[in-house]
């Protein structure tokens, strides 16, 4: 019989001292970059993503000259329902993911 699955929740954020933050639910996948195991915990878990790169947000910040944060980047939810799953830096700059709860 299989283990029933601990739904993520929303958890209270506590970025690091560069901005950066991972929701503490999210498991080890074993720090590959193969985001397909990733993508698939999520759909056990009900979830629909939603995310965006801090550009889309702000017209300039010290991170497009070199910098390897992303302090003074604040975004906001798409609506309540939503909470985040992390905000991170990609090849293509800071991302904030945020999920909901997918009602069936």
């Amino acid at each position: 019989m299989l283990e029933e699955s601990v739904l993520i929740q929303p958890a209270a954020v506590n970025r690091d001292k560069d901005g950066w933050w991972y929701h503490p639910g999210i498991p080890d996948f074993g720090g590959g970059e193969d985001p397909a195991p990733y993508i698939a915990w999520t759909k056990t878990q009900g979830l629909e993503l939603k995310g965006w790169h801090m550009e889309s947000d702000l017209d300039g910040h010290p991170y497009e000259d070199g910098a390897a944060h992303c302090n003074g980047w604040n975004p906001e939810p798409p609506s309540v329902e939503w909470f985040l799953m992390g905000i991170f830096d990609t090849e293509d700059g800071p991302y904030a993911q945020w999920a909901r709860r997918v009602t069936p």
